[in-house]
């Protein structure tokens, strides 16, 4: 698919803010000390702190389509009578300056939610009601840090589609913007936008280059081969044992990944005659997660529950239902693990413990090509 680039002057920059503030809210990326940060709505007290180039929170913009916690009916009684009403929150929103990886884990959550023969009413309102200005990680010292492996999971330092703006810093005064969907082109008409040149896309080209040098060397090149294990099974039960004994039990990985979908419904009383259901996060870690009514636990063993998850987010059955695998490069899960079995610290770990059992050796005697 073709798509429409234009360029924009640095001091233009957040007058797209501006713009899709007149009719919804912005969420954008906001500094607090050191690296850290936090997404946060856009008011006229902080437009003015709006930043191109920030640390990727490590609390993702997942939750302005699947909130961590939100009432999906209310249930009133009374009388011997029980009236259900559903309830529907999805105000128009903007994420400005959403990351890369941060864009293909909204997509694996479209294809989770809305691509099989049962849609998510909920999910689906939510992401109809979002516009996406996905931003170009190109700043090294800022934009990507030690943990960050999209070039791995091929879903950066530039998205490719699923945004509905994208902006890339071309130096100097200038930015890229391409769009993606048709809601993206209709911004390019805006008068702060300019047509570009054959020098702007080759500079593009060159920064993208130069930006892929800057990520870290890590074991998650092996991801093709982790994929292969996982769906085999190929993996010896010493390593997710292994795995497990690391694992605190804490959920923090769940939470903070873009991709994972897993949630559980709650009922609780409000009122007299009143309750409301909710739909929260769940987390493969925790205790209770494959509990049974009956109290019986299939997956009791932490190791067990270790295995589900990375089964879930590479085994082939998975990506062929949903057409990416459910880990989109961003290394959060790594940078919050207390104990060291984020993502790419597991797919050393298998490499180390599966790939010399992998090997494919000559048999003494057999001739290559004989019967």
């Amino acid at each position: 698919m073709s798509m429409r680039a234009r360029i924009i002057h640095r001091d233009d920059v957040l007058k797209i803010v501006d713009l899709l503030r007149r009719d919804r809210e912005v969420i954008a990326a906001f500094l607090g000390r050191g690296r850290d940060s936090a997404f946060g709505v856009v008011t006229d007290e902080n437009r003015d702190r709006v930043q191109i180039h920030v640390p990727n929170p490590h609390y993702p913009p997942k939750r302005y389509v699947f909130p961590h916690i939100e009432r999906i009916m209310k249930l009133r009684g009374g009388n011997g009578e029980v009236r259900i009403e559903p309830t529907y929150d999805a105000p128009r929103r903007a994420i400005f300056g959403i990351r890369s990886c941060d864009v293909a884990g909204i997509w694996h959550l479209d294809r989770f939610f809305l691509g099989r023969e049962f849609r998510d009413i909920y999910y689906q309102r939510h992401r109809e009601a979002l516009f996406l200005v996905n931003v170009v990680c190109t700043d090294p010292g800022c934009d990507i840090d030690e943990h960050c492996f999209c070039v791995c999971a091929d879903t950066g330092p530039a998205a490719r589609d699923h945004f509905d703006l994208q902006l890339m810093d071309l130096g100097g005064d200038e930015f890229m913007a391409v769009a993606g969907t048709p809601a993206g082109e209709a911004f390019l008409d805006e008068p702060i936008f300019r047509r570009g040149t054959a020098e702007h896309v080759e500079r593009r080209r060159r920064i993208l280059g130069e930006v892929r040098k800057h990520f870290k060397e890590m074991t998650t090149s092996w991801f093709s081969a982790t994929v292969r294990y996982v769906s085999q099974g190929k993996i010896l039960d010493k390593t997710w044992e292994e795995i497990g004994v690391r694992c605190l039990e804490c959920g923090g990985c769940t939470y903070v990944c873009p991709a994972c979908t897993c949630f559980t419904v709650r009922d609780r009383q409000v009122g007299p005659n009143e309750w409301e259901r909710v739909r929260l996060w769940d987390a493969c870690a925790l205790g209770g997660f494959t509990r049974m009514a009956g109290g019986h636990n299939p997956r009791r063993a932490v190791h067990d529950r270790r295995n589900r998850r990375f089964f879930r987010k590479l085994a082939h059955y998975f990506i062929q239902r949903e057409l990416t695998m459910a880990c989109v490069g961003c290394g959060r899960c790594n940078a919050v693990c207390h104990g060291d079995i984020g993502m790419p610290s597991v797919v050393e770990m298998i490499r180390r413990a599966t790939a010399p059992e992998d090997k494919m050796e000559p048999v003494e005697g057999t001739p290559a090509g004989s019967k």
